[in-house]
């Protein structure tokens, strides 16, 4: 990615000259932006491509009153572009649809003109396009784990460690932009990549990293140098995703595979939002425990338990100024992070791994409720995949017991009187008697996990 491309879609030449002055110059870790010109509705389904935009920002009204509404569905639905983020601009409030803020237009920003000032606009546009580069980068460990393991059992183990290399250096390269990286392979202390024959180049990268897994009855060693410094979750990532070729190696899906990396991937999610990774921990074991109570075999169990992680995956594509505001969010805010089940669902849905297929429907359905009054479909009782409802009453529990940005954590009791007062309302009321049940194994977990 050498720029970001921002689209501005917008019938006055004076809004354009005066976005492009204010934006031209923002960068996110040292990668500009590129700045494309569109002058209605009409204008911008001929020069919009798939792929092309990081940030789309579109006036409401232009040849028509819902000109800018059109764009988006023509961006979301008719192109099927989940990726690109887009703020919607109005100078007349007044005329935003009614149903803007319950209805499914998947808006990532609402700016209003007659409050925009260079500062809000700065920081809007740097938000989405750091929430653009973060989805682009989760999208690619997913696609890179998909492609790894689906093919495992196609290769032999060389091939398939040297595949692993260039997919995680694809990774790295989108998450950390301008990163060089080389690598080196061994297998029991023979060098198979790169080949000895292609001399290797000498560089100024100073920073080393090895990593060791028992691959089939092989020592694997992987030797990483690169330009930048990884951090924690850089190496978990890498090291659950060796450990899991361990298994993969034999196995097609993830089924028999331990839920290291999908805790990894999800904890590069809750550290945008500012959540300690027990987070995912907590929610995972107890959607394992009502999945058991509630009747689930041990192997769908725990398939539900690993792919419990992901259900916050779709934050990744929420801008950190309301992902992690201190405060209750605005209804137009609350809006914008509801979007997060939908960008979920998205990123995870085209895989072919049972945890990922699952955890996409998990991520879409999480906050849907029983009596129907959730979203972002609003449906009702058994429209809800049991796995979702599960999901659910874990997230929300382990929410409430543990401080948050927005509040401290509430008292156990009080927590538990909710989850009481919430029965045939927000939750399935099966499951809150199987919560009842199993409070104690609930709360004796809090305390090993804490």
């Amino acid at each position: 990615m050498d720029k970001f491309k921002v689209l501005i879609v917008d019938d006055s030449k004076t809004i354009h000259y005066e976005i492009e002055n204010t934006i031209k110059n923002i960068t996110v870790e040292n990668i500009p932006i590129e700045i494309y010109h569109s002058y209605s509705y009409s204008d911008s389904t001929k020069i919009y491509n798939p792929g092309k935009y990081a940030l789309v920002l579109t006036d409401l009204v232009m040849e028509e009153d819902n000109s800018g509404i059109k764009v988006i569905n023509y961006i979301r639905n008719e192109l099927s572009d989940e990726i690109t983020r887009v703020a919607l601009m109005t100078a007349n409030p007044e005329k935003v649809p009614q149903d803007i803020l319950i209805k499914d237009y998947q808006i990532n920003a609402y700016i209003e003109k007659k409050t925009m000032n260079d500062f809000s606009l700065k920081l809007t546009v740097l938000s989405l396009l750091r929430a653009y580069k973060d989805m682009i980068a989760f999208e690619k460990a997913i696609k890179s784990i998909d492609h790894v393991i689906q093919n495992s059992n196609r290769m032999d183990l060389e091939e398939l460690l040297i595949e692993t290399f260039f997919q995680l250096r694809s990774f790295l390269s989108l998450k950390m932009p301008n990163i060089e990286i080389q690598g080196k392979i061994y297998v029991d202390k023979q060098q198979i990549f790169p080949p000895k024959s292609v001399k290797h180049i000498r560089t100024s990268l100073s920073l080393k990293y090895t990593f060791e897994e028992e691959i089939s009855g092989k020592n694997v060693k992987l030797i990483l140098e690169s330009s930048k410094q990884l951090n924690d979750i850089d190496k978990d990532y890498i090291r659950a995703l060796l450990s899991n070729l361990k298994q993969s190696y034999f196995y097609s899906t993830l089924s028999s595979v331990e839920n290291e990396l999908v805790y990894r991937l999800a904890n590069l999610i809750e550290t945008r939002s500012e959540e300690t990774g027990k987070h995912v921990e907590r929610v995972s074991e107890i959607s394992y425990i009502l999945a058991c109570e509630y009747g689930f075999a041990e192997k769908e169990a725990q398939l539900i338990k690993n792919a419990s992680g992901l259900h916050d995956v779709g934050k990744v594509g929420i801008p950190d100024h309301i992902l992690n505001k201190p405060a209750k969010l605005t209804d137009e805010e609350f809006s914008i992070m509801k979007e997060h089940t939908l960008i979920g669902f998205e990123l995870l849905r085209n895989s072919h791994l049972k945890v990922f297929e699952l955890g996409a429907v998990i991520s879409l359905q999480h906050h849907e409720r029983w009596d129907g009054n959730g979203y972002p479909y609003g449906l009702t009782k058994e429209e809800i995949t049991p796995e979702a409802r599960i999901v659910q009453v874990a997230d929300v529990f382990e929410a409430l017991t543990h401080d948050r940005c927005y509040r401290p954590a509430w008292p156990v009791e009080k927590a538990i009187e909710y989850m009481r007062d919430m029965k045939g309302k927000q939750f399935d009321p099966n499951l809150i008697e199987i919560f009842d049940r199993k409070l104690p194994d609930i709360l004796d977990l809090f305390e090993t996990l804490k």
